[in-house]
């Protein structure tokens, strides 16, 4: 009786020892260990035919609020901020994103691939090439 309480005493004082060491913090959550694409995305560089457009907004930024709802967030330097709402899906196997927005009237469809943490939309537009880079937050 006396060695199992000797040792239930050890076991507890490890206990109390090693779990403070475990940051649940850090050790991250359901949502990021299940659909880790799910987050906020800034634009880091933007060009329409090669001339900086990026410069003219304070900010782009592609917000995958959950597993199909997306928000394209913008404000132009003098502007108000906006919000556009639309939805996406990802292949999970090749991690391609694919959504439609509408623009003016106009509807686009891009697919694109999400590699560590970053990608990259390309559409054309008229004659030129308009090439935005995004990346996690």
């Amino acid at each position: 009786m006396k060695r199992k309480l000797i040792l239930i005493s050890i076991i507890c004082a490890l206990l109390l020892v090693l779990l403070p060491a475990c940051d649940a913090k850090n050790a991250g959550s359901l949502k990021t260990i299940t659909r880790p694409y799910i987050a906020q995305y800034e634009c880091t560089s933007a060009t329409l035919g090669g001339d900086d457009v990026l410069k003219k907004f304070d900010y782009i930024e592609i917000n995958l609020v959950n597993k199909k709802d997306m928000e394209i967030i913008y404000k132009p330097k003098d502007g108000d901020r906006k919000v556009i709402k639309t939805t996406y899906s990802l292949n999970t196997q090749t991690r391609e994103l694919t959504a439609e927005v509408g623009i003016y009237g106009y509807k686009f469809k891009q697919t694109t691939k999400i590699q560590n943490g970053k990608f990259t939309i390309s559409k054309a537009i008229g004659r030129k090439q308009l090439i935005m880079n995004f990346e996690m937050k």
